[in-house]
């Protein structure tokens, strides 16, 4: 029994200060694995004139009108400026109109102003809708109220595949 409490005295303040010591070591190193990414400035060469505020890695949102899904956006990257500009990296958007009609634009990048509503899509924009209608180009303008562009265009309709040397397009209200 005193063999017991003569190792007990040697072996339980050895237990106690390793323990503490596990702690520490744990604690420390939960402290320097931290993501850092956060305290990395965010830098994009899309308006390299304008200052970042937030950057987002992936981005979905779903726009209703009246209890009814109205578009639908996504992209890999958007980089949010003091500006009022959204720049979105990866871009797929889906309109769907309430006759059951779709509208699908990808395009690698694109630029969108939240306080005016003006958009711009670079880089190979692809437009396609449910009817068989579609467009291409390497960009396209959307003012909020017109979706236009000055550059050349292919589309096809159907079975018919034509080019044309620039687009202006109406939008109806959704």
């Amino acid at each position: 029994m005193q063999r017991t409490i003569r190792f007990l005295r040697v072996a339980l303040p050895i237990v106690f200060f390793g323990f503490i010591l596990l702690i520490a070591v744990s604690w420390n190193r939960v402290k320097s694995n931290k993501d850092r990414s956060a305290t990395v400035p965010v830098s994009t060469t899309i308006r390299p004139n304008d200052k970042p505020q937030i950057e987002s890695k992936t981005f979905e949102d779903t726009q209703t009108i009246a209890g009814r899904i109205a578009a639908r956006i996504r992209a890999r990257r958007v980089v949010a400026f003091q500006s009022g500009w959204n720049t979105l990296e990866d871009v797929q958007l889906t309109i769907f109109r309430p006759t059951g009609l779709t509208y699908e634009l990808v395009c690698p990048q694109a630029q969108f102003n939240s306080t005016t509503k003006e958009a711009d899509a670079k880089g190979g924009v692809k437009v396609t809708s449910s009817d068989g209608v579609e467009i291409t180009t390497a960009e396209i303008h959307f003012d909020g109220n017109r979706l236009t562009n000055h550059i050349p265009v292919e589309f096809t309709i159907d079975r018919w595949k034509g080019h044309a040397g620039a687009l202006d397009l109406a939008a109806p209200p959704l």
